[in-house]
Order: structure tokens, then C-alpha cells, then sequence
């Protein structure tokens, strides 16, 4: 049973802890290790059909009830990790989700103090989270993983503007202009027709615009429910609409108006 090895792998900073049923219940004491003070959240850990999920005790009482952004969902229960609490059959297994937990519980005091979650440290919800990692590996196979998770925390960024096309062999049309990467040889600009990794190209566009596309879902099937924004953080799917091309300063290279804005750091 998972929730066994989750009891005895309980770490010593998750004090008082008791099972009952498919549950443990406990507190939460973690010492800040560069700052005064300390996280103390009471926590229900329970076993929902082989799943691991936790929760504050009374939802609502540390932690916004919900909230996307800090990812609270909307059962209340946390999201600590993709999958995390999935296919727990070990003990090693289990240190890992108390790891997890007690990482997400320090981000929540970042997230308490700036109003913002580490884009380093953040998954898209639902359906998007796998195009999310998609992404970030051709982004990673591109050599601008940087320039990607700039781009989270807001930033423009040439791969998600949709006015990109695709031809017929699925690579960026007007091969003559320069690759959006800012792939060079010989110190001068190479053609996207030139490019060595036509295929990261075409996978990071269409994995954005998929993640864009599952987010927006996302939240309107949220606002769908009812919910609402609980304004604890700078930005808010609930809250805020954002035009579709918000993220992108500049042309798309697949007009007249000339090239379209390269990466800082490709070296594809």
C-alpha cells in the first residue's frame, strides 16, 4: 500500500504524526535555513485509490483554499510534483514525495512574500503540463532552455508568436530568412533553411502553442466552475486575459518587415 510507505518513511520535520484509516494526519515544522522564522502547516495525507494526496488539515488556514498559481488545486489538495503522488511502491519512493512536499512548502513562503512561483520551479496545469516538457527539450536540444524559462516568467520570445507558418515538410516557411535561433556560422547568420535542427524548430513551436492552448482550457473550465482569482499573486490565469501574441515583442520574420527576432544564446 503506498500510504505504508509513505508512514514510514515520515521524516523527522513532519511532527505528531497519526494514521487513522487511509489517513495521516500531522504538522508540517520546517527551519528556514538563510531566513528567521519557520514553516508550520497542519497537513492530511491520505491514500485516494493509490494516489498520495495532501492538503492542510483545514484548507484555507496558511494557504489560499485554491489557487493555480501556487498550485492548490481545485480539491484543495496540493500538486507538489508531476505525478508525485503516483506509483509509490517503495520506501525510496516515498522519501522522494516527502521531499517534494517539503520543497513545495518553501516555495509556498516565496510565493507568500514575492507573489510569484520560480518559473524554474513550475509546470503548466492539467493537460498542458506534458507539452510543457516537451518544450523544454527541444528548447534544451536548441541550446536556449534559459531564453524558455525567461519566457515563463513573462518575457518575449520568438517561439511563441503564432504568426509562425509551417510548409509542406513541416519546417518554418520563407527558408531565406535568418534561423530564429540565431544560429551562425562563420560569424554571419545562417538561413532557417541552413539550420541544423529544423526538427527542435518545429517541435518547440508546436509544443508552446499546445501548452497555450491546454493552459487556456485550463482556465476557462476553472472560471467555468466558479472560481475565482484570490489575489495573492502578481499574475492570475483567472484574473488575467492576456492577449494570444501578449508574450511576443516584434515582427514575425514571415512578412516584408524584415527578420524575425532571434534567440540570445542559440548555438543550434
Amino acid at each position: 500500500m503506498p500510504l505504508d510507505h509513505i508512514f514510514q518513511a515520515i521524516p523527522d520535520w513532519f511532527s505528531g504524526a497519526t494514521r487513522t484509516g487511509p489517513e495521516i494526519l500531522g504538522v508540517a515544522v520546517i527551519q528556514l535555513d538563510s531566513a528567521v522564522g519557520e514553516i508550520k502547516v497542519d497537513l492530511r495525507v491520505r491514500d485516494q485509490d493509490g494516489e498520495i494526496e495532501v492538503q492542510e488539515q483545514v484548507p484555507g488556514t496558511n494557504y489560499p483554499r485554491t489557487c493555480h498559481e501556487r498550485h492548490l488545486q481545485s480539491n484543495e489538495h496540493f500538486c507538489i510534483g508531476f505525478n508525485a503522488g503516483k506509483g509509490i511502491v517503495s520506501n525510496d519512493h516515498a522519501v522522494v514525495w516527502w521531499a517534494l512536499l517539503r520543497h513545495f512548502l518553501k516555495l509556498q513562503r516565496v510565493a507568500d512574500r514575492t507573489g510569484r512561483w520560480p518559473p524554474q520551479q513550475e509546470l503548466a496545469h492539467g493537460c498542458a503540463g506534458p507539452h510543457q516538457l516537451a518544450a523544454v527539450a527541444a528548447a534544451k536540444m536548441l541550446g536556449i532552455e534559459n531564453e524558455y524559462m525567461e519566457m515563463l516568467a513573462g518575457e518575449p520570445a520568438w517561439f511563441s508568436y503564432s504568426g509562425l507558418k509551417f510548409n509542406a515538410r513541416d519546417r518554418l516557411k520563407n527558408s531565406w530568412l535568418p534561423c530564429p535561433v540565431g544560429c551562425r556560422r562563420n560569424g554571419k547568420p545562417i538561413s532557417r533553411a541552413s539550420c541544423c535542427r529544423p526538427e527542435a524548430v518545429t517541435t518547440l513551436i508546436r509544443q508552446e502553442r499546445l501548452r497555450r492552448e491546454k493552459t487556456a482550457d485550463f482556465y476557462w473550465s476553472a472560471r467555468a466552475r466558479g472560481e475565482r482569482c484570490c489575489g495573492t499573486m502578481l499574475r492570475c490565469g483567472l484574473r488575467d486575459l492576456p492577449p494570444d501574441d501578449a508574450m511576443y515583442s516584434g515582427n514575425s520574420g514571415d512578412g516584408s518587415q524584415g527578420p524575425v527576432e532571434t534567440a540570445k544564446s542559440g548555438e543550434a
